[in-house]
């Protein structure tokens, strides 16, 4: 077990030391939160569940019955709730004999909320990062599949497919995918309006995505033409960075049926808390950070996938 003794800090305890470096770095801004809506919860677990409604009206012939349609629930999502954690042991002779307020030897560590904090991130980002992977997916009484992928649509109709070709982000693919998206169809598939939101991407496509997105005229080209994806504000919120993605070359686009909030889904079952005690014996003071929350989807429709070239 990891215990901060007097030997770990060890010029902390007497005075004359004019600084201290690798304390505190600058943190990039809560990132999950552009990708995903949040839900509060109370129970061990939460389900969704799909839907399959209606088909398409059938001719009547003359003197004949209407045909006569049925609907139902389709899959059911799982949403497992998992606490994150992590602790420090702190002996009551290095707290006490600290000269400087050192965050580590704190009763409430800045360091030890921003090791939870990035965790949380990193937990979001991996829905994205396994996205592609049949490995991960909504559980056993899900669709079965990744969240990229052919989707089978229940007891009617045929496969529906959120994942897109594989292909490097530019101005072509993105446009491919904005048509793609737009002749989104239901499990009964009848014609939805589903449009792109908002580009998500790893830092390694910062610059790409900034052409392509905020170029007046088309970029890399001699052509004085319109770059329409922005004449036409295709991806009305532009593009998100999110610096927890793995892979350099994927990329993905939300729809708005993800800003409604029945796409990407975080569930917040424990906020962040604290906690404190001693042990009576050794006098050892352990310190402690946790929250409990799950990632995951509802409607596969609302993120659209590309694993890049």
């Amino acid at each position: 077990m990891a215990v901060q003794t007097s030997g770990n800090w060890q010029k902390a305890l007497w005075p004359g030391i004019d600084g201290w470096f690798n304390a505190e770095y600058d943190q990039w801004d809560v990132e999950y939160t552009q990708i995903f809506t949040t839900r509060n919860s109370t129970l061990q677990f939460e389900q969704t569940v799909g839907q399959s409604l209606f088909g398409r009206a059938v001719v009547k012939q003359e003197g004949q019955g209407i045909t006569y349609d049925d609907a139902q629930q389709t899959y059911v999502n799982q949403y497992t709730h998992q606490v994150r954690a992590l602790g420090t042991i702190i002996t009551e002779e290095a707290y006490s004999d600290n000269q400087y307020n050192i965050d580590p030897l704190s009763r409430k560590p800045k360091a030890l909320a921003n090791s939870i904090r990035q965790t949380k991130e990193e937990a979001g980002a991996d829905v994205l990062n396994n996205g592609f992977s049949s490995s991960f997916t909504m559980g056993t009484s899900s669709d079965g599949v990744a969240l990229f992928a052919s989707h089978p649509s229940g007891p009617y109709g045929d496969n529906r497919s959120n994942l897109l070709t594989a292909a490097d982000l530019n101005e072509t693919t993105l446009e491919d995918a904005c048509i793609t998206i737009n002749g989104a169809v239901d499990p009964r598939g009848l014609t939805i309006k589903l449009k792109p939101y908002c580009l998500v991407i790893p830092r390694q496509l910062d610059f790409i995505a900034a052409k392509i997105l905020e170029s007046t005229l088309q970029n890399d080209t001699a052509n004085n033409a319109k770059n329409i994806l922005n004449a036409h504000q295709s991806i009305p919120a532009g593009y998100k960075i999110n610096h927890y993605l793995s892979d350099t070359d994927a990329w993905f686009v939300l729809t708005n049926l993800n800003q409604k909030g029945e796409g990407l889904i975080h569930y917040d079952r424990w906020s962040l808390k604290f906690g404190l005690d001693n042990e009576f014996d050794t006098f050892n003071m352990k310190v402690k950070a946790y929250e409990r929350y799950s990632f995951g989807w509802d409607d596969f429709q609302g993120a659209y996938g590309n694993s890049g070239g």
